[in-house]
């Protein structure tokens, strides 16, 4: 009897011992060093809606007012539980309407997906009923105005007042992507001949608002292609057009500076420029307009003064000349140029960049108008990021009717969800909120873990792809919370977008 009693004491005793040291073997590392323990997580699924409730409290209110154009007799599944499952689609990078079709089969993916559109369908609609609604759901008026109105969200919430430039315009990257080609010649697509063959390209010029981070917001875009009945093909300049006054309606009063490569320095556009009072740099490539980069070169040899020099942070040597006052094509302009060397391990690297810019370069402004002039680069790294990290930019998702254009501009929606998701402190803030609710009795749990959660979303996942993959695996297998609609569980959330 008394030998049970003392099996039973050591018993739990060790149950114990071992309730005390779970925290400290759950990140058992090498033998002699200690680690911090792993804070727990809230659903990480809680995120897309509580992302949404935040910047875009009117985004259900937008998606209901899109047109329909299916039968009314035929209607399953609403517009907004199709379009939250074509986002999906990109917001877990499915890469094919294929993969989501297995994707979303799940019990707690039917759930959340109704919680976020607000819905009450019986089952998750198959992808070949969202690309029906892709295929007849004219973009004109409907998904094509939606990436330009969350960002105006934004700007209007001064999210993008920090990465301003120094005239307080916000910088505005114009470039074309090209998305796919087809063999033969398709319909109202710009096409080429060689050799007896045609292909089809397909192409999008893109406005995005650049910050000088890295990150890019899509505010309009314009499709390359040709109409029924034309003259000469479209082409990336004929978009711009279209584009500028697109810009022009929608923004009428947005301060901007237009970021171009070197097929812009024509009249036209320096004209359009002027007229709106945007400003501009155009990044001129070598060989591109020599009379103007002669005269330029003309007059900095005569005024040595205007010219500066400077080392980069990471110990590239920049020397920065500019030109006061220019007249290209009946305007006054001004010429930057910084040609910059880079000490490499077996080399030295060295690169000129010229801009034809309408804003005045001085000594004190030069540095920081080289730095805004490459921000440029930033639009290519988004297009290179939706073509090659996941999003699949390139894959055909549908070309039939207005699919080609839907598709897209989910995928821009679903972009720009992810960099507010990730570059910003909205899940260590959330992180921190759910500690201090689950562990609310127990306060020494509470500054351990709060102590060891990472200071950035990045630092947390380590990489965008093991982010989103942890988010589709929250999205299968656990319902969205109470916490995203419980203000008192939340309470006043603060998000503020890393500028670093």
């Amino acid at each position: 009897m008394g030998r049970g009693i003392s099996e039973d004491k050591n018993k739990n005793k060790g149950n114990n011992r071992d309730k005390r040291t779970d925290n400290q073997t759950a990140c058992k590392g090498k033998p002699g060093r200690s680690q911090k323990p792993e804070a727990p997580e809230p659903i990480i699924a809680d995120l897309i809606k509580i992302t949404l409730d935040h910047f875009f409290p009117e985004f259900n209110n937008t998606l209901s007012e899109l047109d329909d154009p299916r039968l009314p007799e035929r209607i399953t599944y609403s517009v907004k539980h199709l379009i939250y499952l074509g986002l999906c689609m990109y917001l877990f990078y499915c890469g094919s309407r294929n993969q989501l079709y297995s994707d979303r089969k799940s019990i707690n993916f039917h759930r959340n997906l109704l919680i976020l559109s607000g819905t009450d369908e019986e089952f998750t609609a198959s992808p070949c009923a969202m690309n029906y609604l892709m295929e007849e759901m004219d973009s004109t008026d409907g998904l094509e105005l939606i990436p330009g109105k969350i960002t105006a969200r934004l700007i209007r919430s001064r999210v993008f007042d920090k990465f301003r430039n120094l005239q307080g315009d916000f910088l505005i990257a114009v470039d074309a992507v090209h998305l796919y080609t087809e063999k033969g010649k398709r319909p109202n697509c710009v096409y080429k001949t060689h050799n007896g063959e045609t292909d089809s390209y397909y192409y999008v010029l893109e406005a995005k608002l650049i910050t000088q981070n890295g990150m890019g917001f899509s505010i309009a875009s314009v499709f390359i292609e040709n109409e029924v009945e034309y003259e000469k093909q479209d082409c990336e300049l004929k978009a711009f057009y279209r584009l500028a006054k697109i810009l022009e309606k929608r923004f009428p009063r947005l301060p901007m500076c237009l970021l171009f490569d070197g097929l812009y320095p024509n009249k036209s556009v320096l004209e359009i420029c002027r007229k709106n009072k945007w400003g501009y740099y155009i990044t001129l490539k070598s060989g591109c307009c020599p009379k103007l980069y002669s005269d330029a070169m003309s007059e900095i040899r005569k005024h040595p003064e205007r010219s500066l020099l400077h080392q980069t942070e990471d110990g590239a040597n920049q020397h920065i000349l500019w030109t006061d006052n220019l007249k290209y094509d009946g305007q006054s302009s001004y010429l930057l140029i910084c040609r910059e060397t880079k000490s490499t391990s077996n080399e030295i690297e060295t690169n000129t960049f010229v801009w034809l810019t309408n804003i005045r370069p001085t000594k004190d402004n030069a540095v920081q108008m080289v730095k805004e002039g490459r921000c440029r680069w930033h639009i290519e790294e988004a297009f290179n990021i939706q073509k090659n990290g996941g999003y699949e930019l390139e894959h055909n998702y549908g070309t039939v009717g207005y699919a080609r254009k839907n598709y897209y501009y989910l995928l821009q929606i679903a972009h720009i969800l992810h960099q507010l998701m990730i570059r910003s402190d909205l899940f260590p803030n959330l992180h921190k909120k759910f500690i201090l609710h689950e562990y609310s009795d127990l306060p020494k749990l509470i500054k351990a873990y709060i102590a060891v959660v990472a200071e950035s979303t990045l630092k947390h996942f380590r990489t965008i792809k093991n982010f989103v993959k942890r988010l589709l695996e929250s999205f299968r297998n656990h319902k969205i919370s109470e916490m995203t609609t419980d203000p008192n569980y939340i309470g006043k959330l603060r998000v503020r977008l890393d500028s670093s």
